[in-house]
């Protein structure tokens, strides 16, 4: 390679006879792919013509002096080469030392001077900005490989890196003073099969007015700017604009005078400077904007104009937050303009009203057109000395291919004594900022809540008023357009300013209708409805990418939060050859992957429809925009049905994956949202076809088995009776498909501790099996276990065990030993013996069942893991603490790390290992996991679920243990009266729980009151269990020893002589200190 630098290849001065320059013509070459030698000199060359020394000199009618600027730009030798603004800080330095006119100056001054000298600007196929179908980045990747056929990826990233650098001074180009015209030659012919590299629309800078001439050339980009011959129709061509535009540029750099001088004038408009009577501040984003217009530039970007975007959804607030900004800090400006920017007619508008404020000091145009007033505001600008503020609000139309595109880029004002604010509902306005730019959200609740009760004009100190707001701004997405649009419709309407809470049920009922309303421009100083704002949007979103707009809707049948791109499962096969319905509907027909998905959601991210969550890698949609989606589809007949569909297709594809792929409990929990707001909206799609509805319920009906499957009670019932209404409505309550929805919810009742209900459905789904399918068919059998295990929960132990060892016989006899269902039978009875005593059969029969399950499920199967806690429970009952407590903690590990902390399998788990190690003596151990316990089943579950008063009783036995008398005496009360109030006084939890406050009433002393409580539980116990069970023994014990310390010895009988051993072995059965987990048939159609 040449020697870097500025080399001079002809000078007049050297000529003969000599002339003194008075032309500067400087050539800079572009990329050196092959790493030629003297690249600056042969990119001008063809053959042996170098056309910059040889013949244009003589076009021009001046003197000249002509350089070639040779530098580093071989991609050949590594991407590190490729520095733009180290290259452009070369070329000023040496333009420096080359131009003797401007040897003394300073730095800085050099470079004004340089910049305000340039009189003309060729530019040969340079890619300015993306083209028709292509980024910058993508374009300049295009030209290198041009010359080179596979370059590697680190260099086109560092390419792609440099291009983003380059648009950011596209727009600082556009703004070069008036008197610099500028010739943009691009190519007309085709290079080979790659076609145009560089498209006229990426090769021209589309400056106003005739600053910029545009010429295409019978030449392709690799011979643009290369001619042989003087007769080269090219070369003619290239030779004679250039001299016509030195001679005109000369010409009308003397004769350039402004109309408008720089003279000190009033803010425009004068309105922007009033007060707004509801306004709301949010000082960090304010301070943001200030921080980012003082931050100093790098060394290469000085001159420059400081830009902050501020984009986001419709109604965040962004005008007021720029209003909020000028009306803080219009002190430190001379004057400040906001230019109302949704429409390129409405800029000009505002521009020529700033024309004729600028010109009152001045002479003005005789008749101003649209271009001449920008060249004159803007040269305003460049000239005027102070410090001014532009605000360009509502500059929504920033793509290309925007309907109404505005290119804003030739109106923002290039003076470094200018700070510009553009607001936007596109996050392209980011890309416009000089920094990073500020993105505005919802408001805070603090903020909302003072927006909203401003606007209603209500005083907070009235009672239930913060209360009652914070609900109806929690309801609208703290989104500052809806908050005030709320508020103001509050005050207007005289029956909800005194009952605020009457808002929401209204808000809900005509939700469409009320963001339809145009808000009072008093209170937002807006122009649009909220649901006027998100349609303008839409369309702009349909019409650039209609499959982003058709994605849109899609995600209105999930959770507006946490779209994960997982949940598309683009890269699974379903051993399916078919397109997904949610690719179908949105008229992917022949599929889709990765890239094109994460290309629409761009797109709605450019428009604020929503936003990406980049800690979880993910996106979320305002939950306004998430209903307004919806409700905008609800007139569209069909169209719901189909987008339900889809949704409901996506989400069952997915749990299909997560299940084959055996993810872990958090993969699992993350896709509930989604089920449940699919779930949701079923409800309300009206119905075209019953039979399609019936194929659909499958889909929700998986999605209960899901809930189940990860211990979400609540939101499995709720789909099973979606499920239960729609097929009792269409097939009829004797259909199979109805009785195995009957199946489902009755189980999960159970789980739910709905116990009486749970039965009494059990019951009718066994007597209409035995009825239609027979007393030895397998759901029949099915059937009876579930009501069997239900009853046992219920406490009607005899009856349970009676129907599971017929239940067990059957299987044995029909399924044979080894089929999971009939392992599920021996489990129940096992858990079922041990609850009635029978603690040796129990233990046999639950290591059998353990042992087949983990020679056929493998030992982290659920079920396996649930047979090994019900072992260790027995153990427990035996007395063999330390056996139990080493099963139970592995029980516990396992739990947890395949099904979760809040699982309540898991939960049980717990339970039964605090219970064991408050046994060994443990007891602050005990005590601690207990307590955790008992929180996550509160929470989880509810106060009134039988296994939480299961954990509160354990946790007060641990605190009566622990010497804490009182507190266990309050809890133990309180367990039962909640099991005589739920389970009824015969039920032997209830007796369980009044044997234990007896217990405790005696510790603290009152006798007479232990002594009959524990007369009562010997009575019932002897009455339901009889005179020989284990607990009646023990019963009789504790009375004896309370009559005891009365003193009534006489009165204290002994019960017969039961050996130490034995009274260990049943302690548990009387505190109900363990659980067991017992399985329930639960059934899908597929």
């Amino acid at each position: 390679m040449a020697q870097a630098g500025l080399h001079v290849i002809f000078d007049s001065a050297s000529s003969n006879p000599p002339r003194v320059a008075e032309l500067d013509i400087v050539a800079v070459h572009g990329l050196n792919f092959k790493n030629s030698d003297d690249h600056a000199r042969k990119t001008w060359t063809m053959g042996d013509k170098l056309w910059l020394k040889d013949f244009l000199p003589s076009a021009l009618a001046r003197p000249a002096r002509v350089m070639l600027f040779e530098y580093n730009s071989s991609p050949a030798i590594g991407a590190t080469a490729i520095k733009l603004a180290g290259h452009a800080n070369n070329l000023l330095q040496w333009l420096k030392l080359k131009r003797k006119a401007l040897v003394a100056a300073t730095l800085d001054g050099t470079y004004k001077s340089i910049v305000e000298a340039t009189r003309l600007l060729v530019f040969f196929a340079t890619p300015h900005q993306g083209g028709n179908y292509a980024s910058l980045g993508d374009i300049v990747a295009k030209i290198v490989r041009t010359g080179m056929s596979k370059p590697r990826n680190d260099l086109l990233d560092a390419l792609k890196e440099s291009s983003d650098q380059a648009l950011q001074r596209f727009e600082q180009a556009r703004h070069l003073p008036e008197r610099c015209l500028v010739v943009s030659f691009y190519e007309g012919d085709s290079y080979g099969k790659m076609g145009l590299i560089v498209d006229k629309k990426s090769a021209t800078l589309n400056l106003p007015g005739t600053r910029e001439k545009q010429i295409a050339m019978h030449a392709d980009h690799s011979t643009i700017c290369k001619f042989d011959s003087l007769d080269n129709p090219a070369c003619e061509l290239v030779l004679g604009t250039i001299a016509d535009e030195v001679d005109r540029a000369l010409t009308m750099g003397r004769s350039v005078s402004s109309a408008l001088a720089p003279f000190p004038v009033s803010s425009y408009p004068l309105s922007s400077m009033a007060p707004v009577k509801t306004f709301v501040q949010r000082p960090s984003l304010r301070d943001n904007i200030r921080n980012q217009l003082m931050k100093p530039l790098e060394a290469d970007r000085q001159g420059e104009a400081k830009k902050v975007g501020v984009w986001g959804m419709g109604g965040a607030g962004k005008s007021q937050l720029a209003l909020s900004y000028l009306q803080r800090y219009r002190t430190k400006y001379d004057a400040t303009f906001w230019i109302q920017a949704d429409q390129t007619a409405s800029i000009d508008r505002d521009f020529l009203a700033i024309y004729r404020l600028l010109a009152e000091t001045a002479p003005s145009l005789s008749d101003p057109n649209p271009e001449d007033v920008k060249r004159e505001v803007l040269g305003w600008f460049a000239r005027a000395s102070g410090k001014y503020l532009v605000i360009f609000d509502g500059a929504d139309s920033l793509h290309q291919t925007d309907k109404d595109f505005v290119d804003l880029s030739q109106y923002c004002p290039g003076s470094p004594n200018t700070h510009v604010i553009i607001t936007s509902r596109s996050s392209i306005a980011k890309s416009m900022s000089t920094f990073e730019g500020v993105s505005v959200e919802e408001l805070e609740e603090s903020q909302s809540v003072e927006l909203f009760l401003a606007c209603a004009e209500i005083q907070p100190a009235r009672e239930g008023v913060l209360a009652e707001t914070k609900l109806i701004v929690h309801e609208l997405g703290y989104l500052a357009l809806a908050v005030s649009m709320a508020g103001k419709y509050v005050s207007q309407t005289p029956r909800l300013s005194s009952n605020l809470s009457a808002y929401l049920d209204e808000f809900r009922n005509r939700r469409r209708d009320l963001l339809s309303e145009t808000p009072d421009k008093l209170v937002a100083r807006y122009h649009h409805s909220v649901m006027t704002v998100w349609e303008t949007s839409y369309a702009a979103v349909s019409e650039h990418l209609p499959e982003a707009g058709r994605l849109l809707t899609l995600l209105c049948f999930i959770h507006y939060d946490d779209i994960f791109l997982e949940l598309f499962a683009l890269d699974i096969d379903l051993a399916s050859t078919a397109v997904a319905p949610w690719m179908s509907v949105l008229g992917c027909q022949m599929g889709a992957d990765l890239h094109q998905l994460e290309k629409w959601f761009r797109v709605l991210e450019n428009y604020s429809l929503c936003q990406r969550k980049m800690m979880q890698s993910s996106y979320s949609i305002h939950r306004l925009v998430h209903a307004w989606g919806y409700d905008r589809l609800r007139s569209g007949g069909d169209e719901v049905e189909r987008f339900w569909y889809a949704a409901s297709q996506l989400l069952d594809d997915y749990i299909k994956t997560i299940r084959d792929r055996h993810d872990g409990p958090v993969t699992k929990l993350r896709v509930v949202p989604h089920l449940t707001d699919n779930i949701h909206s079923f409800k309300n799609v009206s119905r075209v076809n019953d039979w399609n509805e019936i194929d659909w319920l499958e889909a929700v009906e998986r999605f209960g088995i899901f809930f189940t499957e990860i211990g979400r009670w609540n939101d499995a019932a709720v789909s099973q009776k979606e499920v239960i209404e729609k097929r009792q409505r269409i097939l009829g309550d004797e259909h199979p498909s109805t009785i195995i929805a009957m199946n489902n919810l009755a189980s999960t009742l159970g789980d739910q501790g709905k116990l009486d209900e749970a039965a009494s459905m059990m019951r009718e789904v066994l007597e209409k099996r035995q009825r239609i399918l027979g007393d030895e068919h397998p759901d029949t059998i099915s059937a009876m276990n579930n009501l069997a295990s239900t009853l046992s929960d219920q406490g009607k132990l005899d009856e349970a065990a009676s129907m599971m060892k017929e239940v067990l016989e059957k299987m044995q006899r029909i399924l044979g030993d080894e089929h999971p269902s009939t392992i599920i039978a021996m489990n129940n009875l096992a858990s079922t013996l041990g609850d009635q005593g029978k603690l040796d059969e129990a233990a046999s029969m639950m290591r059998e069942v353990l042992e087949k399950r983990q020679r056929i499920l493998g030992d982290e199967h659920p079920d396996t893991i649930s047979a090994m806690n019900n072992l260790a429970s027995t153990l427990g009952d035996q007395g063999k603490l330390d056996e139990a407590a080493s099963m139970m903690k592995e029980v516990l590990e396992k739990m947890q790390r395949i099904l979760g902390d809040e699982h309540p399998s898991t939960i049980i788990a717990m339970n039964n290992l605090a219970s064991t190690l408050g046994d060994q003596g443990k007891l602050d151990e005990a005590a601690s996991m207990m307590r955790e316990v008992l929180e996550k089943r509160q929470r989880i579950l509810g106060a009134e679920h039988p296994s939480t008063i299961t954990a509160m009783n354990n946790l007060a036995a641990t605190l009566g243990d622990q010497g804490t008398l009182d507190e266990a005496a309050s809890m133990k009360r309180e367990v039962l009266e909640k099991r005589q109030r739920i389970l009824g006084d015969e039920h032997p939890s209830t007796i369980i729980a009044m044997n234990n406050l007896a217990s405790t009433l005696g510790d603290q002393g009152k006798l007479d009151e232990a002594a009959s409580m524990m007369k009562e539980v010997l009575e019932k116990r002897q009455r339901i269990l009889g005179d020989e069970h284990p607990s009646t023994i023990s019963a009789m014990n504790n009375l004896a020893s309370t009559l005891s310390d009365q003193g009534k010895l006489n009165e204290a009988i002994r019960p017969p002589d039961v050996s130490t051993a034995k009274k260990q072995r049943f302690l548990k059965r009387v505190t109900g200190k363990l659980q067991k987990v017992r399985n329930s048939f639960r059934f899908s159609p597929n």
